[in-house]
């Protein structure tokens, strides 16, 4: 058994999913890819595994058969998201991942959408390495699942507000249990009134060049100028979330091995672009120094039930002093985060399996309850693409199209 901790938030998020779309170049046969990804999901444990729910304790379970899907159809990707993001994910069946093969003329797109269960941004590139080296024909390795444990924490230790707070959560909560019917009211109830608008932007490779040797003549990272480069675009104080990744080098297994940290900042127009980059690069640089693991921690030192609570809270699902007071300490409720940037820099997997190529990788992260106005970026081919993540409430009609 491998029991769900540091991850548990994601078990009843209804809006949970991470989106990869792959242009592939060439006609390629959607059969042999289809047997590529059941391929793919058979040499990942993530991929073989469901999720049972038990007296409060949440687990992977190995399956003989893979519980994820694979279809092929004709629809655009986006409208694919905002089709399969209404239907609840079976993860106690093992539906972790759903995978659209998406043929054309000339090319050919992999549409995938995974349950943060499924694992982090990270752990959706390394699948897609998968596919693509079983349609090339190669022998793929098991990976085995790797969860956090809290001995991954060391010496590390919690503030000691952060500790009083989930000792006092340990001796109030009344530890009630939830099922997997309060998973599917709650997304069917969240999906009811909310839609995805997703728009994306692909620049060109001076473009991205340009990008990367400002940052250099700065002396900030590139990820501190794209945070820089969104926050000038508001009139006021943010709060940004960054996800921080924890994974050691050269582990391509599916996991949620990411972590986060959250930075304020007012871009001070009296001030340059570059004297407010470096602001920022301290404040993150200061922020992975202390609180690198921060999130992580707190999450495993509080009651399991309460973390489910805290969602079914924030969605009207449940009502519930400490559940909402805990929600708004966590930032679901209340004070939410102003933006959410995801960088997954330049891909770390090859562009070519022998005659087949990866254009590009569009990846949008899950706009999740804490957060508006999530960005993700990757970088395949020199190229960097930005995705932009909202979400519409009450079906006003979002945007059809990418940016550009």
């Amino acid at each position: 058994m491998k029991e769900i901790l540091t991850e548990r938030q994601n078990l009843f998020e209804p809006n949970v999913y991470i989106t990869m779309c792959v242009e592939l170049t060439g006609k390629i046969c959607p059969h042999q890819l289809t047997a590529a990804i059941k391929e793919a999901y058979k040499a990942n444990e993530a991929t073989m595994s469901r999720i049972v729910l038990e007296h409060g304790t949440a687990y992977y379970e190995k399956l003989s058969v893979s519980g994820c899907k694979t279809m092929i159809t004709d629809k655009n990707w986006i409208e694919l998201v905002r089709e399969n993001e209404k239907l609840p994910f079976e993860i106690d069946k093992g539906e972790l991942v759903r995978t659209f093969i998406i043929p054309a003329d000339t090319d050919t797109q992999i549409m995938i959408m995974a349950h943060h269960l499924a694992g982090d941004g990270k752990s959706i590139i390394y699948l897609i390495k998968d596919i693509m080296n079983a349609l090339a024909q190669k022998t793929l390795t098991y990976k085995p699942l790797v969860l956090l444990k809290k001995n991954f924490f060391g010496n590390t230790r919690l503030s000691v507000p952060a500790k009083l707070y989930a000792h006092y959560c340990k001796r109030k909560w009344k530890n009630c249990f939830f099922t997997w019917q309060d998973y599917y009211n709650l997304h069917n109830k969240y999906w009811e009134t909310a839609c995805s608008d997703i728009q994306y932007k692909t620049l060109s490779i001076s473009e991205t060049e340009q990008i990367i040797e400002e940052a250099k003549q700065i002396g900030c990272s590139v990820n501190s100028y794209l945070v820089t480069m969104f926050l000038q675009k508001y009139q006021k104080k943010c709060e940004v979330g960054i996800p921080v990744s924890i994974r050691e080098s050269k582990n391509e297994a599916m996991s949620n091995l990411t972590s986060g940290i959250r930075i304020k900042h007012l871009f001070d127009a009296e001030k340059t672009f570059a004297e407010n980059a470096m602001q920022v690069d301290a404040k993150i640089k200061s922020k992975l120094q202390s609180a690198r693991v921060f999130a992580l921690q707190f999450l495993a030192e509080l009651p399991m039930t309460l973390i489910d609570a805290v969602l079914l809270n924030t969605h009207d699902c449940y009502s519930d002093r400490l559940a909402k007071q805990t929600a708004k300490i966590m930032g679901y409720i209340g004070k939410t985060r102003d933006l959410g940037i995801t960088n997954l820099t330049v891909i770390d997997i090859p562009v070519l399996y022998g005659s087949y190529k990866i254009n590009n990788i569009i990846f949008v992260p899950p706009a999740v309850s804490y957060a508006h106005n999530i960005i993700g970026v990757s970088t395949v081919n020199g190229k960097m693409t930005f995705s932009f993540h909202n979400m519409v409430r009450h079906y006003e009609i979002p945007s059809q199209n990418g940016l550009g």
